[in-house]
């Protein structure tokens, strides 16, 4: 059961568009670096 499970959610990760028709968007927008706050030393 958890094996037929796990090969139909590869199935859907490899379609191309959703179970509604609509395409699947990739995103191209670049990633943005975000820089933390060095913690200082107490």
């Amino acid at each position: 059961m958890l094996a037929e499970k796990f090969f139909l959610v590869l199935e859907a990760l490899k379609r191309s568009t959703h179970d509604d028709g609509s395409p699947r968007v990739i995103s191209t927008s670049p990633h943005v670096p975000v820089k933390l706050p060095i913690e200082t030393a107490k």
